[in-house]
């Protein structure tokens, strides 16, 4: 999956995994998403300025790699965005509503 945190991809692959008993559950599924919400969330409100200092506290050494997985996701998904260059659009084409009489 392009620009997907490996965190994210290994996670989908223990809720696929053959033997049921292998899988999170309900509970544990809901725990890890928390928590990077809560961390990714943590993340930007302390780098709210634009700096994007990688410093987080209060978390363990997983959680924050997994945050700043989740980080460089989003900036490669937001340069992508940028790279994207805009639809050339029809010089004919209309992009506002008319009367139906006007086009027959």
């Amino acid at each position: 999956i392009k620009n997907a945190p490996k965190c994210y991809i290994d996670l989908m692959e223990k809720c696929w995994d053959s033997d049921p008993s292998n899988r999170p559950t309900v509970i544990m599924l809901e725990n890890i998403l928390s928590e990077w919400n809560r961390c990714i969330s943590e993340y930007y409100r302390i780098n709210r300025d634009g700096n994007y200092v990688y410093e987080v506290s209060n978390f363990d050494n997983q959680l924050i790699n997994d945050m700043l997985e989740f980080v460089e996701a989003d900036k490669a998904l937001m340069q992508e965005q940028a790279n994207t260059s805009a639809i050339q659009s029809h010089l004919q084409a209309y992009y506002t509503s008319r009367k139906l009489t006007e086009i027959l």
